[in-house]
């Protein structure tokens, strides 16, 4: 069984499906996304096939107008690619750049986030299963 790893540092989560092409998207303006830039922890939950609660990690920067993020779970580090908003919620594409689990790391992955409340709330989904899996995280 693989297992999904959310791009923003690590982790899975779990909330409405998101398709990795959405044409309704629009391209964050300059000042938007530091609500959500940072580095952020939690735990994933849903993703089927792994541990409950499993620890992940999400640092999310802005460079150039532009959010990039990195994440890491277990042994699955990756990037998350920004793909634009649809209200208030942001979409990645994350892929899966360094696997020392053995080739339990899902390669491609789609991701959102947003705030909520203090925490960031990441949902994955796996394009081929369906399978989702959800993070609250905290700011660290």
């Amino acid at each position: 069984m693989h297992k999904i790893v959310p791009t923003v540092l690590t982790t899975v989560a779990l909330l409405v499906p998101v398709s990795l092409t959405a044409p309704t998207a629009t391209a964050a303006p300059a000042e938007a996304g530091t609500r959500i830039t940072g580095t952020w922890k939690g735990k994933v939950f849903g993703d089927n096939g792994a541990a409950a609660g499993y620890r992940a990690k999400v640092r999310i920067t802005k460079r150039s107008g532009e959010l990039h993020g990195k994440v890491s779970s277990g042994g699955c580090h990756g990037v998350w690619r920004f793909k634009g908003r649809s209200g208030t919620w942001y979409r990645f594409t994350e892929v899966i750049t360094r696997d020392t689990t053995g080739g339990n790391c899902v390669k491609k992955v789609a991701v959102k986030a947003r705030r909520d409340g203090a925490r960031l709330r990441v949902v994955w989904r796996e394009p081929k299963s369906g399978d989702t899996a959800t993070m609250r995280a905290r700011k660290v």
